[in-house]
């Protein structure tokens, strides 16, 4: 690294030297455009190498006016230098053509940013990173992964402005795509790298994109700005809307910024400045599409934001509270396409993070959260099926526990195997003691295999006999949006409320014990169950079984298997009802309180425009594009009051969301806080 270093500071010290030349037809014509400032960069060619000479009058020929008349000659004379003597030291230097080394190489700035002398200290600083590079490619891919770290500048739109030049963003530690794109740009041009940015105006949604174009050697290549993919260049997360810029008319198409005239001014996605240019959008087209004898765009692009995902994971609290992710993924999250693609990604990132956290008590087959554990066993039964395993939580007391019988396929569900998890829990956390610490091991549990084994909680079960069938029971009902079904055999419902709240979502299967008085109470569970349905149809699933069954030592129910095994959860339900009976209780589909109220009851609807709570309601909206038009102002109706939200998802919020619940289908891009004086 000190050879390396030494190589850059050789570089600096070579460009001072001068040589005087007699100026020739082009310099004297580049020093005409100057007009009144002529005198000013004249005494700019004395001392200059040819190859540097014609650099400078490129610059000249081509800078915008008001560099001509306030731009400080020494600051571009000493840019072309170093230009220069970069590309000398580079192994790609001497193949790069003059025209792309002069165009998008030697200039001094971007855009329409602020005018600054970035290119002495990024040379110094991060030309020793690419000199074991052997393509302008592999250099471009290489600043992209480093230069962001080492300066501490990412994504963030509380920056002041878009444009802004490199030191403007190392100032404030943040830029959004446009100040980011300048600083890889920058980077990459004072390591002798062409590039260049992108800007798109977008023709099917609101708001912009700024990327960057680097040469390889042999094209025209693309990357995200602080989101490097790890299989390259030609991948990114805009690629999919770049595609749908093909047929757009020409203020939506894609733009490369050029320093030289073209003939073709565009408006910049990020302030509307008029720039010359190049329309690039067949590079993005479709691959049938394809008009242009290029390098086209890839098809990928995940990875790069799978990376950024990663890292947003492994920060810490403080680092997570300042991330951001491009407005434009903000803005996929309005949309029911772009919700499923981006939770999709969100679940994936969160697994890998997590798997090494999680699978050590997986492996020793433990669920702990605290000082409250339980132990399990499990058994694969059939083949995993393509969207992955259901589980099967069958509960039980201290007692061993019993293995699932019988065995062989003719068990197995008709659509595919499952995992049978037999979850041994002591006597008091499966009585309901500690209702809290259990619900949050059973919460552990879920997660675990999920992370750890491929489970999709769409399809998870819980089932059991006797008290283990009441403690089924009772942990469907407090979380009902963790299960898809629950089953319960040889049971005695208690006294008092039979139905549970919230349970209405949650197809269930009772089996009813052999004592008189524990088929009596389940007569009325039944009566009661049919007087709900009555006042409120589809609320409580037909899949509801009530039956003579098998006393508390029997085998497992086949049949109840078979039936439940493949059903689906109902994540986020249109209606809710809420009955807040345990004070640990803070989740309920979409619903989230910080501090539960024991009695208090939620009532939640999803209606056209909006969605409609009870008056006792102080709870948190966890919503997304599934429930909600994220395009059109939401109104909370709550008599007497009703209030407008404009929505405002945000990855980083579906990133929030996905990492408390630990579950994609309980997840949400934008979270409303509903004050209790705001519902009165």
């Amino acid at each position: 690294m000190a050879g390396k270093l030494l190589v850059a500071i050789a570089i600096l010290v070579g460009a001072c030297g001068l040589r005087a030349q007699q100026l020739g037809d082009g310099e004297r014509a580049a020093l005409e455009r100057a007009g009144e400032h002529a005198d000013r960069w004249r005494p700019g060619f004395a001392g200059l190498a040819a190859d540097e000479r014609a650099a400078y009058t490129f610059l000249l020929r081509h800078m915008p006016e008001r560099d001509l008349a306030g731009l400080s000659p020494e600051l571009v004379r000493e840019n072309v230098q170093l230009a220069c003597d970069v590309r000398r030291h580079v192994a790609w230097g001497a193949a790069l053509s003059d025209e792309l080394f002069w165009n998008d190489v030697v200039p001094y700035a971007q855009a329409n940013e602020t005018r600054e002398a970035w290119r002495p200290w990024m040379v110094r600083d991060w030309l020793p990173l690419v000199q074991d590079c052997e393509t302008p490619g592999e250099a471009a891919q290489v600043l992209n992964r480093r230069i962001f770290d080492l300066i501490e500048v990412h994504y963030s739109t509380g920056r002041r402005r878009a444009d802004q030049s490199p030191s403007e963003s190392i100032e404030q530690g943040k830029a959004t795509c446009t100040g980011l794109s300048i600083l890889l740009a920058d980077a990459c041009r004072a390591c002798c790298v062409p590039a260049r940015l992108v800007s798109v105006r977008w023709p099917h949604k609101r708001g912009n994109h700024t990327w960057v174009e680097v040469w390889d050697g042999a094209a025209w290549r693309f990357c995200g700005a602080d989101e490097p993919d790890p299989k390259g260049l030609d991948r990114a997360w805009f690629v999919g809307d770049a595609a749908r810029c093909v047929d757009a008319d020409r203020d939506h198409r894609i733009w490369a910024v050029s320093f030289a005239a073209t003939g073709e001014r565009f408006a910049a996605g990020w302030g509307r400045v008029q720039l010359w240019g190049v329309d690039v959008t067949d590079r993005y087209a479709p691959k049938a599409a394809v008009r242009q004898v290029e390098a086209p765009a890839a098809a990928g692009g995940d990875d790069a934001l799978l990376a950024q995902l990663a890292r947003w994971f492994a920060a810490d609290d403080a680092r997570r509270a300042t991330f951001g992710f491009d407005r434009n993924l903000d803005e996929e999250l309005r949309t029911r396409r772009g919700d499923t693609r981006l939770r999709a990604l969100v679940w994936q990132a969160l697994r890998a993070h997590e798997r090494p956290r999680l699978q050590v008590d997986h492996t020793a087959r433990v669920a702990r959260v605290g000082d409250a554990a339980c132990s399990f066993t499990v058994e694969q039964v059939g083949e995993r099926p393509a969207g992955g395993w259901p589980l099967v939580i069958a509960l039980h007391g201290d007692a061993e526990p019993p293995r699932r019988t019988p065995t062989g396929d003719e068990d197995a569900p008709a659509p595919g195997g499952y995992l049978y998890c037999a979850l041994r829990a002591s006597d008091d956390l499966l009585g309901g003691a500690r209702p809290g610490a259990f619900d949050a091991v059973v919460e552990r549990l879920i997660r675990q295999f999920c992370v750890c084994d491929g489970v999709d909680p769409e399809r998870v079960v819980a089932i059991g006999r006797g008290k283990a069938g009441d403690a089924a029971l009772a942990v469907g009902a407090r979380l009902p949006h963790r299960f898809a079904a629950v089953h319960a055999s040889a049971v005695a419902p208690a006294e008092g409320s039979l139905v549970p709240e919230g349970l209405h979502s949650l197809p269930l299967s009772l089996v009813v014990g052999r004592e008189a008085a524990g088929r009596g109470r389940c007569e009325a569970f039944a009566q009661q169950l049919a007087a709900l349905r009555e006042r409120a149809p589809g609320r409580y699933p037909a899949t509801f079984r009530l039956v003579d069954g098998l006393g508390v030592d029997g085998p497992p129910d086949r049949e109840r298997l078979r039936q439940l095994v493949p059903q689906r959860r109902q994540a986020a339900p249109r209606h809710l009802t809420w009955c807040q009976r345990d004070a640990g209780a803070r989740d309920h589909y979409w619903l989230h309180v910080e501090r539960p109220r024991v009695g208090a009851l939620v009532d939640a609807r999803v209606i056209a425009g909006g969605v409609l709570l009870s008056d006792l309601a102080e709870v948190e909206l966890w919503l997304d594009a599934r429930l909600v038009d994220m395009t059109q102002p939401l109104q909370v109706q709550a008599a007497p009051m009703t209030a407008e939200h404009e929505p405002a998802p945000s990855l980083r919020t579906l990133c929030a969301t996905m990492a408390a619940r630990g579950d994609p289908g309980l997840a949400a891009s934008w979270v409303l806080k509903i004050p209790r004086a705001e519902v009165r």
